[in-house]
C-alpha cells in the first residue's frame, strides 16, 4: 500500500510510463469507499429530484466543485502524493465524472483515447487520470481495459465503428489495431484506484453481473497543460501559473455558492465542448 505523502516508487514511475497506466493504489479503506458510495448515490437521488442543469451535469465535468464527498476524494493525500510522483509537485483538479454502470446492463464503450476530446496541449506528460472504485471493479461488471504502451503512438483517429443505435451509444473508436496481448484488465477492490494516461487506449465491457457498478474519475493536470481556449481549474498542490482561471474549494455540500460556482464553471467547459475542443466523458 502506498502510505500517506510517500507517492510511487521509481520502478512504479517507470512503468507508468512505458505502460500508460498503474494500478493499484489504495486511497481509501473499503469502510471510507462504502461511505463514499452512500453519499454519491444520495447525491444522485438529490440531482435526479432536482431536474433541470444539475441533472444534465450530473455525472461530469464538476461535481468535486459542490460534493464534499468527491472534493474529498480529489484532493485525498494519498492520489496527492502518486499524482505528484508523475507531474510534479503544483496539481490542479481539471475535471471530475462518475461512471455508473447498472447491474446487468448492455452497454459498453469502445477503445478510445481521453486526450483527443479535451483540447489540453501538454497532456503526454503533464495530466493523468485517477479513477477509483467505489463498488469493486472486475471483468464481470465491465471494468476498464487498457492497452499496454498505446500512448506511445500519440493521438489517434477516432470515429464511430458503424451507423447503428448501438454503434453510436459505444462512443467513437480510436483507428489503430488493438493488440489483444496488450489488454490489461482492471480489477480492483472498493477503496482502491488506477491510473492512466490521456493518451492509453481504453475501453469498458458490459456489466453482466449482479451488482451495479460505480466509479469516480479525477483529472489532474499541471500548470504546464495550456487549454486551447478559456478554462478553469482547482489548485489542490502547489502553486498555479495562471493558464487556468482559479476555481474555489467547497465548504459544504449543496451549498448556494457552492452551486452557483459548479454551474459557473460546467458552463465554460460546455462552451468548450460547442466549439469542439472538449467532448464527450470517457469510458464508463
Amino acid at each position: 500500500m502506498t502510505a500517506a505523502g510517500e507517492g510511487l516508487a521509481p520502478e512504479e514511475v517507470a512503468a507508468m510510463r512505458r505502460d500508460g497506466f498503474h494500478f493499484p493504489i489504495e486511497p481509501l479503506t473499503e469502510k471510507e469507499a462504502a461511505a463514499a458510495r452512500a453519499d454519491c448515490e444520495e447525491y444522485l437521488g438529490i440531482v435526479d429530484r432536482v431536474g433541470g442543469f444539475l441533472s444534465v451535469y450530473r455525472y461530469f465535468p464538476k461535481i468535486h466543485l459542490f460534493n464534499m464527498w468527491a472534493y474529498e476524494i480529489a484532493r485525498n493525500e494519498r492520489i496527492l502524493a502518486a499524482v505528484r510522483s508523475l507531474i510534479g509537485p503544483d496539481v490542479l483538479v481539471w475535471g471530475s465524472e462518475l461512471f455508473q454502470r447498472k447491474a446487468g446492463g448492455g452497454s459498453s464503450l469502445a477503445w478510445h483515447q481521453d486526450s483527443v476530446y479535451y483540447g489540453l496541449d501538454g497532456v503526454e506528460e503533464h495530466a493523468v487520470r485517477v479513477w477509483v472504485a467505489l463498488t469493486p471493479a472486475n471483468e464481470a461488471n465491465g471494468t476498464l481495459r487498457f492497452s499496454r504502451g498505446s500512448h506511445l503512438l500519440g493521438p489517434q483517429e477516432h470515429a464511430f465503428g458503424g451507423d447503428t443505435l448501438a454503434d453510436k451509444m459505444r462512443g467513437e473508436e480510436v483507428r489503430i489495431d488493438i493488440d489483444p496481448g496488450s489488454e490489461v484488465a482492471v480489477e480492483l477492490r472498493a477503496g482502491q484506484a488506477s491510473m492512466h494516461s490521456m493518451l492509453v487506449a481504453h475501453c469498458s465491457g458490459e456489466n453482466t453481473s449482479g451488482e451495479d457498478r460505480l466509479n469516480f474519475a479525477v483529472d489532474y493536470v499541471s500548470p504546464k497543460v495550456v487549454p486551447a481556449t478559456p478554462d478553469s481549474a482547482l489548485l489542490v498542490s502547489g502553486a498555479d501559473h495562471g493558464r487556468f482561471r482559479p476555481e474555489q474549494a467547497p465548504e459544504a455540500g449543496f451549498g448556494q455558492e457552492e452551486v452557483r460556482r459548479a454551474m459557473a464553471a460546467t458552463r465554460l467547459r460546455v462552451e468548450r465542448t460547442r466549439e469542439g475542443t472538449a467532448g464527450a466523458p470517457g469510458p464508463g
